[in-house]
């Protein structure tokens, strides 16, 4: 019987979530690598805004990422427990009749699996689970009472709770602690989960489908609640719910959500007018601080008067080349068709807060001048997100199982993550805040991009970094140093990657001929610092292109390439060009602490980079005198004057003593 219960299970994963985890590595991105460089080059001159609010204090929190999550945390029980069983794991009902109660301090390094017909119970416990909590079963039932409950997290969704199959939670007057971060709770099949009288800290993610049900009553932050299928729900004096409304591929929902401030009593099934194909259902009572959010399929039909909605995470299934564009956060529509060939979204007098994009199964397109809050790619599918900005209030930018995402010429107000085996892409754009991180067997490229921390590399994952840094106004007919970094790195040894060899180009202007710029680096990986030199003997004054490629150790030869502009004055400039009584730098040398006498006409701004290329000072000067505190490290820096344009003007070295 527990084999057969975990064939429905597996088939119930299967066939709700889409997705069994995949094992593949997906082929080097060649050809999305290949477009990127191209479009730096068509793209160079182009300045993309980073101005964007912060302010993500009612922020979602990653509902997109909720179905990868599920397969991850369902993945060691493709087989029967009894070849799961491992020191980081407790399984709960291996034989009829097994029960565990647990009551004071308790703590255990690892899941906690409740199965068959299993009992757990924690009663007046104060209990700590270093890991998940999983009930499968037709009779497995775990009561929590009067308990408080610690999943210690490091990151956001590093623990959740499934409920499948008749499994069946219970908790009364206890509280969860997460730790502050935001956690998944999911229910399948027909499992019931009851809370009453919960303190919630941290922001819970749910996930209800097929025959599942939840009762909440009294919780002070009920969470986001994502109904499909034919779930059901009752949520009663609380605080801070979100609801999401999953539209199937048929479905028709035609209709004008309430003012969610505080909502006495609502009712929704599938009986209501306007509704088709929609039958899962909920209850609202005294509930403060409603939000609505929307997930159309493709070939839905949406149409929403007079409403606020916090959140729209369109779906994207089955499309070849989807095409996304103008989609922009905090806008408000009077007679709105969103531009979207595949979904029908009429929106009449309605305000979006957040947009999200969210591609499945052999979805291919690309997404173009959006400001989104939430984009990600899972199961199969690939996405090319150009000039557009994810501010972070539907969630991040990731990408999961088998995919591939590419951030181009864009900016992040969140975090970027990859996981499963997809590759994850940024380049020539950045984040204003988040972090990088990369899980799993995910391979992510960070390409040109500004980042605000050094990408974090977890489980088996891999990180390729390719970057051309420092000042970008040199001298022609000298050796220029080029600074930057190029490297390779793993958490583990599942992949053998190294950096093979590195060497830079240089083509003039808009030339498409490329130049040797330096010889070729073998096996030397760079962090932050020097790369190699430029001999720019013989080359005119002007604009030129640098172009960096790194190859990896491997059989296949996969490069990385990275491009940046540079601007070649004549060796000199400032004592040739500049009328010596209209500049002036004094001292030079100059001691650590002390004042720097400036004085130059016809410039606005100056920079000062030290040796390794990176800038320490930007700030803006007058025409005339100026001082700056030489509050830097002993050594050569450069300093560069610009004009109002930003165009060199001069550059000169100073020594700091």
């Amino acid at each position: 019987m527990k084999n057969k219960n975990m064939k429905i299970l597996l088939l119930f994963i299967l066939s709700v979530f889409m997705v069994c985890y995949s094992i593949s590595q997906n082929n080097f991105p060649k050809m999305e690598l290949n477009n990127i460089t191209k479009n730096a080059l068509n793209y160079m001159d182009r300045t993309f805004s980073k101005e964007i609010s912060d302010d993500n204090n009612n922020a979602v929190n990653g509902p997109g990422d909720f179905i990868s999550r599920f397969n991850k945390r369902s993945a060691g029980l493709n087989h029967h427990p009894n070849a799961n069983k491992s020191g980081d794991t407790l399984f709960i009902g291996l034989v009829p009749g097994d029960s565990l109660y647990i009551t004071g301090e308790y703590s255990y390094d690892g899941t906690v699996v409740v199965w068959g017909d299993g009992k757990l119970v924690f009663e007046n416990a104060n209990a700590t689970i270093f890991g998940d909590l999983l009930v499968f079963g037709n009779t497995a039932h775990v009561w929590i009472s009067n308990s408080v409950m610690h999943f210690p997290q490091s990151f956001v969704y590093e623990r959740g709770i499934i409920a499948g199959m008749n499994g069946i939670i219970e908790v009364y007057n206890s509280t969860f602690d997460y730790y502050g971060l935001s956690h998944d709770l999911t229910l399948t099949d027909s499992a019931l989960i009851t809370w009453n009288n919960v303190t919630n800290i941290g922001f819970t993610t749910c996930g209800l489908s097929l025959n599942s049900q939840i009762i909440i009553d009294s919780t002070n932050q009920a969470g986001e609640y994502i109904m499909k299928d034919n779930a059901t729900a009752s949520f009663s004096n609380a605080h801070t719910l979100l609801v999401w409304h999953h539209i199937p591929e048929t479905g028709i929902l035609n209709f004008t959500f309430p003012d969610g401030t505080s909502i006495a009593s609502l009712d929704f099934d599938g009986s209501l007018p306007g509704l088709t194909n929609i039958n899962y259902s909920y209850q609202i009572s005294n509930v403060e601080d409603v939000m609505w959010g929307l997930m159309p399929e493709p070939g839905s039909s949406v149409e929403i008067t007079d409403s606020e909605l916090r959140t729209v995470g369109v779906w994207f299934k089955n499309l070849p080349d989807y095409q996304v564009s103008g989609l922009v956060n905090n806008s408000h529509y009077t007679d709105f068709t969103a531009p979207i060939s595949s979904h029908n979204i009429h929106l009449i007098n309605t305000d979006v807060q957040t947009w999200s994009l969210y591609m499945f199964d052999d979805a291919f397109g690309e997404v173009d001048n959006c400001i989104l809050g939430e984009v990600g790619t899972m199961v199969n599918s690939t996405c090319t997100m150009n000039n557009s900005l994810v501010d972070g209030s539907g969630g991040y930018l990731f990408a999961n199982d088998n995919t591939i995402l590419t951030s181009a010429f864009s900016y992040l107000n969140c975090n970027f993550q990859s996981g499963g085996n997809a590759f994850g892409i940024m380049a020539y754009g950045g984040q204003n805040m988040g972090r990088c991180i990369a899980f799993d067997k995910s391979v992510m490229m960070i390409i040109q991009a500004n980042l605000i921390y050094n990408p974090e590399i977890y489980g088996d994952a891999m990180v390729y970094y390719l970057k051309l840094e420092g000042n970008s106004t040199e001298y022609a007919n000298s050796i220029v140093p080029v600074s930057g970094a190029a490297y390779i790195e793993h958490a583990s040894d599942y992949y053998s990657n190294d950096v093979g060899w590195y060497f830079l180009e240089y083509c003039v202007g808009s030339s498409e001929i490329w130049f040797p710029a330096s010889d070729t680096v073998y096996g030397n990986e760079v962090f932050s610092g020097h790369l190699c030199d430029w001999n720019t003997e013989g080359l005119a004054a002007g604009n030129y292109t640098l172009k960096l490629t790194m190859c990896d150790n491997t059989p296949e030869q996969n490069k990385v390439e990275a491009v940046r502009q540079y601007n070649l004055i004549p060796l000199g400039t400032g004592i040739s060009q500049v009328d010596e009584k209209s500049f002036n730098i004094f001292p030079n040398p100059v001691k650590k602490g002390s004042e720097l006498s400036l004085t130059i006409e016809n410039a606005q701004f100056v920079r000062i980079f030290c040796e390794d290329g990176k800038l320490v000072s930007e700030q803006r000067i007058i025409s005339g005198l100026n001082t700056i505190k030489a509050d830097f490290q002993q050594g050569i820096y450069m300093v560069e004057f610009l004009d109002r344009d930003h165009h060199g003007v001069y550059s000169c070295r100073v020594v700091v003593e």
